[in-house]
């Protein structure tokens, strides 16, 4: 069992609705580029969320993938309910292995579970197996730019994070929250600087790999409020990664 296993359902209701997705997703689609008929792999899908909107921005074929059983069960069942033509499997990322020839990999909230940075090769490896030449991935990671602080409150996006370690170090432990209203989910996640994730790219074999913050809508920070953004552009808690194969 996973930890996700037993936080599915709180999970699933909870973070579709993050005003952090707003700057997650509207980012993905930039990132990702014109998916019109395109294979995508999604690693790390969840509940399907993101793995829905791929489809619907014009994949053709999308493979969604999570090591939790319960999170794979919740995107069967929305399969079944609304079918996209969605293919889901239950795997660990950092065993996958090659499945096909991807366009394009998405991998929201996977890197930062390796738990040494051999299991983040392996991720890295298993994104580089599946994309086919001169394609990219975007990730999404916690900011490992800036080693966090015991605590990081940034729960007016919907998430907060602090260090569970003593002493921070590389793959130090962080457990993150995500808040609505008064509810939360809670899960552990680890702490890699970027030069880790640098060194994880080039060894899989990725020409380039950069980083970037999350692009805000405008149509969001209208709806959100003036300001309401300024606290994330200043320290942003969450980033993309994107390299090219």
């Amino acid at each position: 069992m996973t930890q996700y296993d037993s936080i599915a359902l709180d999970y699933q209701r909870i973070s579709a609705a993050v005003p952090l997705r707003d700057a997650e997703w509207y980012s993905l689609r930039q990132r990702l580029g014109d998916l019109t008929g395109l294979a995508v792999l999604d690693l790390a899908c969840g509940d399907g969320m993101g793995t829905r909107l791929l489809k619907r921005w014009g994949a053709a074929r999308v493979v969604g993938v999570d090591i939790s059983a319960q999170m794979i069960a919740l995107a069967r069942q929305r399969e079944d309910a609304e079918p996209m033509g969605i293919e889901y499997r239950v795997a660990d990322a950092a065993a996958l292995g090659k499945i096909g020839s991807f366009d394009r990999v998405s991998a929201a909230y996977l890197l930062h579970y390796a738990e040494s940075r051999e299991q983040l090769l392996q991720m890295m490896r298993t994104i580089y197996d599946n994309l086919a030449p001169g394609q990219r991935f975007v990730a999404s990671i916690t900011n490992p730019l800036q080693p966090p602080r015991p605590v990081v409150d940034q729960r007016k996006y919907g998430f907060s994070y602090r260090l569970l370690d003593e002493i921070l170090h590389e793959g130090a432990r962080l457990r993150g929250t995500l808040y609505l209203g008064a509810s939360t989910v809670d899960f552990d996640f680890h702490w890699w600087p970027w030069e880790v994730y640098e060194e994880a790219a080039r060894a899989a074999g990725f020409r380039s790999c950069e980083i970037e913050p999350f692009l805000i809508p405008t149509e969001s920070e209208h709806q959100r409020g003036e300001g309401f953004w300024d606290e994330y552009i200043a320290a942003p808690s969450a980033m993309h990664i994107i390299g090219q194969k």
